[in-house]
Order: C-alpha cells, then sequence, then structure tokens
C-alpha cells in the first residue's frame, strides 16, 4: 500500500493597504518608547533625578515639558493621519517625520553608547531606526494608481 504525498496549498499573502503598513509602524514604535522609558526608570539615580524635577535636558520646567510633550505627541498622531491622510501629503508627512526621528534616535545612541546601563536603550534605539527605515522606505514607494 503506498500512500500518496501531496504538497499543501501555499497559503495566500494578502496585499495590505499601504494606510495600514504605515500605521501598524508607528503603532509599533510606540511600543517601543514606552518600554524603552519604562525600563529606564529602572536604571540607576533615575527616579531620584526625576523627582529633584532634572531631566537630560537640564531642570524641568513647563517649557521643557510641553517640548516632550509634543516630541511624542506628533508619532502618536501619525498612528492615525496615516490612516486619514490624503496619499500625497502622507507619503511625505511620513518622509519627513520618520527621518526627523530616526536623526533623534542618532543623537540618542551617540549620546548613550558609552554608558553600560543605557545599553539596553541603545538596542531600543537601533531598532527604531530601522522601523523608521521601513517607514521611509514604503511611503517612498506608495503604489500609485493604474490607468486602463
Amino acid at each position: 500500500m503506498s500512500l500518496k504525498r501531496t504538497s499543501p496549498k501555499p497559503l495566500t499573502n494578502y496585499s495590505i493597504n499601504i494606510k495600514v503598513k504605515l500605521t501598524v509602524l508607528w503603532t509599533a514604535l510606540m511600543f517601543l518608547y514606552i518600554y524603552a522609558d519604562y525600563f529606564r526608570l529602572m536604571t540607576p539615580e533615575k527616579l531620584e533625578r526625576m523627582m529633584k524635577l532634572q531631566t537630560p535636558m537640564g531642570p524641568t520646567s513647563p517649557g521643557i515639558l510641553v517640548t516632550f510633550s509634543v516630541i511624542l505627541i506628533i508619532p502618536t498622531l501619525m498612528i492615525f493621519l496615516s490612516i486619514f491622510l490624503k496619499p500625497q501629503i502622507n507619503k511625505w508627512l511620513n518622509i519627513v517625520i520618520a527621518s526627523i526621528y530616526a536623526c533623534i534616535s542618532i543623537l540618542i545612541i551617540v549620546s548613550s553608547i558609552d554608558n553600560e546601563w543605557q545599553l539596553f536603550f541603545v538596542i531600543f534605539n537601533f531598532v527604531e531606526i530601522v522601523v523608521f527605515a521601513i517607514i521611509i522606505s514604503q511611503a517612498w514607494k506608495w503604489p500609485r494608481e493604474e490607468y486602463s
């Protein structure tokens, strides 16, 4: 008796709308930010510096808090803007914002690389740069309508 092996049918690879891809990438980025900041709270003297109202940029002030807020609000807004904006604006906004934030991540890496307590933060920032590169690449290759 011979058992005939049949190959399974290939899995379907559905095409995902570029807007959904960008939204998912920005969402993943926000999780990276949240976890990196959460783990950073566990580094030596971080909580003490926060209680003394000290930031990496100097003493805490209303202006610094507004600046940090805006820095984190922008990628949060990109989650839904990537769905709702028209393609032309959407493409370029994703490229510009991701490029700016990739530069910020590079600056963070450069300023943290020599501190062993910040190596996890460097890893997070490397991953963030990869996500930014994918965002830029996906937005750059935004599909065009085909005319018949």
